[in-house]
């Protein structure tokens, strides 16, 4: 598509985020906060320059918005340094946390990125991120018949793996989760906490597509409807009373994206949509608030686990879902557990780095976070570092590694596993 040269159309942003955009103090608060800043030292990439960039170029036009605020123009230079900043940005939603204006800055920058891809103003890595979802429906170069093949090394299983036609349980894995070796412990413990515990679930094998964020945080947000409508459709035919999910990310898109995505196109666009928001007919709970439950009804019987313990709040299950306590709760059920908090806890946790498809965008600058989270975790004495995040624990581990700490990254279902299994000393 052929580059513009002139303004971003204001319809791609609501009424609220473009007061939010010139409700902009430029006091530098979430610069400071900001993990892309921090891992780059480039201002071009703070949220405050972007704001900046945008006040400038929003096209108003025929609007009172536009009458009030005037219009204006960027150079070429301002353009590409506004595409850089868009998507050299994890999306951790750091920025808003002591804005004293309160803005929505990251409802801004998705809408941001949308608009830019729109104009065809993003980065070419990001089409191949596209074409291989809309080809393959996950985010690895794998075929999707292929998503459960981390559970033949599971014991004792089912001839159907657990892929049915009807559960009370649907336990959705996600993308990272099926396809990344590093982290298949999460879902292999899973199903054995849900074994253990007698829980009727079910896998949805190749059903199973992306939840979409991927797609929605490129800013392909029409490619990702379709997504949302198969995803539904086929937990609702397996008559599932709950789903759960290991991904944060997926989470939030189930709990709160999928039900407002349709109500959002159909604000913006005039053709017809899939109405989503009355079609999920389950409970939408993170493997957090599952596994608590669980614990907390006695399903299972926790050993002594004498370790000093912190724990990473995910961007996604933390500020952007709100789920701050039941993992720690969780951890604290666990006889023998030190819990030890790190410097940056829960609304205010530093990104791991790999969040808002920035490693296909900027591998180094993901790196660069990730190690500034794992010299945090370093620095706090302790001797695992549990996260409620495949995401979060593939990036931390791997910056620890890089830093030679001796330091374990787990996933709380690996942890709580262990504990079943006999704890450790």
């Amino acid at each position: 598509m052929e580059k513009t040269k002139n303004k971003i159309n204001a319809k791609k942003f609501t009424v609220s985020e473009l007061l939010d955009i010139q409700g902009c103090t430029r006091c530098g608060i979430c610069t400071a906060l900001c993990c892309a800043y921090a891992g780059s030292s480039d201002i071009e990439v703070s949220p405050a320059k972007k704001l900046n960039l945008l006040k400038k170029r929003i096209d108003y036009k025929y609007s009172l918005l536009g009458r009030i605020f005037g219009q204006k123009e960027l150079s070429e230079k301002e353009l590409a340094e506004l595409e850089k900043a868009a998507f050299q940005c994890t999306l951790c939603a750091r920025c808003e946390v002591e804005c004293p204006v309160n803005l929505g800055l990251k409802n801004i920058w998705l809408s941001l990125r949308e608009e830019l891809v729109e104009e065809g103003r993003y980065p070419e890595n990001l089409d191949i991120l596209k074409n291989m979802l809309l080809k393959g429906k996950n985010i690895s170069f794998e075929t999707n018949e292929s998503r459960i093949d981390w559970i033949n090394q599971v014991a004792d299983i089912p001839e159907d793996k657990y892929v049915k036609e009807q559960a009370e349980v649907v336990y959705f894995v996600g993308c990272v989760s099926s396809f990344s070796p590093r982290v298949f412990k999460i879902p292999r413990s899973m199903v054995k906490l849900f074994q253990l515990a007698k829980v009727d679930f079910a896998l949805m094998g190749e059903d199973e597509w992306c939840c979409g964020f991927p797609l929605l945080g490129a800013g392909f947000k029409e490619e990702a409807m379709q997504f949302a409508e198969h995803n539904i459709e086929s937990v609702n035919k397996r008559g599932a009373k709950y789903l759960v999910a290991s991904c944060p990310t997926c989470y939030h898109v189930w709990k709160h994206i999928y039900p407002e995505i349709a109500k959002a196109y159909m604000d913006r666009y005039t053709y017809p949509v899939p109405v989503l928001s009355d079609k999920l007919n389950f409970n939408v709970l993170h493997e957090v608030q599952f596994l608590y439950k669980l614990a907390r009804e006695g399903k299972f019987k926790l050993n002594p686990v004498n370790k000093k313990i912190t724990y990473h709040d995910p961007c996604d299950l933390g500020r952007s879902s709100g789920i701050y306590d039941e993992p720690r709760e969780l951890i604290k059920l666990i006889p023998g557990v030190q819990l030890i908090e790190l410097q940056n806890i829960r609304e205010n946790a530093k990104c791991c780095g790999g969040g808002g498809n920035i490693e296909a965008v900027s591998a180094q600058l993901s790196e660069n976070i990730a190690k500034i989270r794992a010299h945090e975790i370093m620095d706090s004495g302790a001797d695992i570092v549990v996260s409620s995040c495949q995401q979060c624990v593939r990036t931390i581990a791997g910056a620890l590694k890089k830093e030679k700490s001796k330091i374990k990254a787990m996933d709380i279902s690996e942890l709580l596993l262990e504990s079943i299994e006999g704890g450790s000393e």
